[in-house]
């Protein structure tokens, strides 16, 4: 084999260990079903590398169809430079993974879901107008999200349906 294809196995394996870790720190948060609270997790496994990862349950959605779903944040600072990057996750009324949508930063992800609706905020995006609040009706599984940062401009996400393992 070759040194390439042995590296692409080898970092193939190490991410299939990091997304069941994955799996496993939402479902502990779930299972505390506490609301709004963020749960901030180490995941660096190298001593000089910054690997953490917040994750928040901001509750129960129930659709038009009377599907009811979780909603949980999990946003994500690694590197030595501090990237962030955030995604809102979403699990099913028996706790199975059902989709997300990835975000830009973890300055993208809402702060709050209140009757189905989620909240974002701009309060920590220098670049867009602060004032401005996006909110999203999650009465039906939304395929696009569309989060205001000045007037009518913003940033359009998509749902993934894919499996957690490929995220």
């Amino acid at each position: 084999m070759n040194k390439l294809l042995i590296i692409s196995i080898l970092l193939c394996l190490s991410c299939a260990r990091q997304f069941r870790d994955k799996e496993e720190i939402v479902l502990s948060v779930l299972s505390k079903n506490v609301v709004g609270k963020t749960f901030r997790f180490n995941l660096s496994d190298k001593k000089d590398y910054l690997n953490e990862v917040d994750v928040a349950y901001l509750g129960e959605i129930e659709t038009k169809a009377k599907e009811k779903y979780y909603i949980v944040t999990w946003g994500r600072v690694w590197g030595p430079n501090k990237h962030t990057t955030g995604s809102i996750l979403l699990y099913d009324n028996k706790k199975q993974y059902f989709g997300n949508y990835v975000l830009g930063a973890s300055s993208d992800l809402p702060i709050k879901l209140d009757k189905n609706e989620l909240f974002f905020y701009n309060t920590d995006k220098n670049e867009c107008d602060q004032s401005l609040v996006t909110k999203i009706d999650f009465s039906e599984i939304p395929k696009n999200i569309f989060i205001k940062c000045n007037g009518e401009l913003g940033d359009v996400y998509a749902l993934n349906l894919d499996s957690l393992e490929k995220k």
